[in-house]
């Protein structure tokens, strides 16, 4: 019985925001885990930054409504304005020199864009089926 349970957790399902919490939460617990130890030699650090940041998508897309989703788009849109201006910040001030500490924001500011990226999309299908009925 619990077997099932955890390879229905794993399995794609044809909703793409249940897909899109399974993905945040890999992004999260797994990922963030190998890229702040391959980076900094440290656990858990890029983990907990990551539930602050991805929390409330994950919260919005287990939720897995059209507002909910619309909700998303505006957190990641915010989310991504700010890691971009971390990141260009970084290369403008140091160079060369804090490039790895600017690469370090590169996967938070690609989840934002994917995580904004698939919001607006699931938010316009809906107003286009609403509009055309």
């Amino acid at each position: 019985m619990l077997n099932k349970k955890i390879k229905a957790v794993f399995k794609i399902s044809k909703k793409p925001a249940q897909n899109l919490l399974k993905l945040n939460l890999f992004f999260i617990f797994i990922f963030l885990n190998i890229w702040d130890y391959a980076v900094s030699r440290i656990f858990f650090n890029g983990m907990v930054l990551g539930i602050l940041m991805f929390g409330p998508a994950v919260f919005l897309w287990f939720v897995g409504t059209v507002r909910a989703a619309a909700l998303v788009t505006l957190i990641s849109i915010f989310e991504f304005s700010v890691i971009a201006v971390f990141v260009l910040e970084g290369f403008e001030i140091g160079g060369i020199d804090t490039t790895l500490k600017s690469l370090f924001w590169f996967p938070y500011l690609i989840a934002a864009a994917v995580n904004g990226f698939w919001g607006l999309k699931i938010y316009s299908e809906y107003r286009e089926k609403r509009v055309k009925v």
